[in-house]
């Protein structure tokens, strides 16, 4: 008798628990999600956030809202998304651009990565030196000899100030001991059409946003920033093997929220993250785009983000960019 009063007693504290548990989890999402994107449409934050939540939104069975917030390098979007209510119905599409490098290079940065909880990383991918198809180019070293013949004349397209482009641009310069003019746009594929249209002589830009140009053949990649050729541009030479070993930098995007916002919803959300991003057709998707799928969960993220952001932060200053 006392055994079965004591399991009544337990029944009594623990199912209501449990009830209210899921209740919270059931009433989350209830209307569509916004998700942040702190680039232009076209570019690699776009592609890869548009590829990722068609499959997300079948997930969490509510739709998703692509909002592109571009400026500051992706500033603009991550300072609007800091100011959102930490309720889960915003999200923050960025990664290492504007979470780490954006609050190293830029004065006065309103937020930092500790400001956000990382949901999950869904691509990594290498950012590629290319020029357009009529350029008098066909290699890195013919780029090398024309801009050490003609100092601070050939501009460089990059998607903003302090992005990962810029660093692995201006990293390049240093090392190759060349003078280039860098020209900021607002994402990667306002600067690939400006390379398009011949307003730009280069771009350094995500593999991701020139694939679709290096299929048709409008433009030709001459350096990578991954360690090892890419596995489906095998064409495409690396900085390391033309004689740069520092410039080995990935790029990657992911999904991040407010911190503060409900663990019940971060939970919620980290599942619906990974069930999307491992989808066969995601991964499918996100191949030919030109990315690496590359899921991490955030207990994964939480470790290396540090690491990453002292990475970046060498690097930084080595290429003369840190504000810190």
């Amino acid at each position: 008798m006392k055994k079965l009063s004591a399991l009544c007693l337990l029944v009594f504290f623990v199912f209501p628990i449990s009830l209210t548990h899921l209740s919270l989890a059931a009433d989350f999402p209830t209307k569509p999600l916004q998700v942040i994107i702190p680039y232009g449409p076209g570019g690699t934050h776009d592609i890869a956030a548009r590829i990722v939540d068609g499959q997300l939104q079948e997930v969490l069975s509510v739709p998703v809202i692509h909002v592109n917030k571009p400026g500051g390098g992706g500033m603009v979007g991550g300072a609007y998304a800091l100011e959102q209510p930490a309720d889960g119905y915003t999200i923050l599409y960025g990664g290492l651009t504007v979470l780490t490098e954006i609050p190293i290079v830029t004065p006065n940065c309103p937020y930092s990565w500790q400001d956000f909880i990382p949901i999950a990383r869904v691509t990594s991918g290498p950012l590629v030196l290319c020029v357009g198809k009529e350029a008098p180019w066909n290699s890195l070293e013919d780029f090398i000899a024309a801009a050490k013949k003609s100092p601070g004349k050939i501009t460089v397209g990059i998607p903003g100030i302090g992005t990962s482009q810029h660093l692995v641009a201006a990293l390049f310069a240093k090392e190759a001991g060349l003078d280039l003019n860098m020209i900021p746009f607002k994402g990667d594929g306002a600067a690939l059409t400006a390379l398009l249209g011949k307003h730009v002589d280069s771009v350094m830009t995500g593999l991701t946003s020139l694939t679709p140009h290096l299929n048709a053949g409008s433009v030709k990649a001459l350096a990578s920033s991954t360690p090892e050729r890419h596995a489906v541009q095998k064409d495409i030479p690396t900085f390391k093997e033309k004689g740069f070993p520092n410039i080995v930098i990935l790029s990657w995007t992911g999904a991040w929220v407010r911190k503060g916002t409900p663990q019940d919803r971060v939970k919620i959300l980290q599942d619906a993250y990974k069930a999307a991003t491992t989808h066969p057709s995601v991964v499918t998707l996100i191949d030919k785009a030109g990315a690496t799928p590359d899921y991490a969960g955030t207990e994964e993220l939480l470790k290396a983000v540090p690491k990453e952001y002292e990475a970046i932060l060498s690097a930084a200053k080595s290429a003369g960019l840190s504000q810190k």
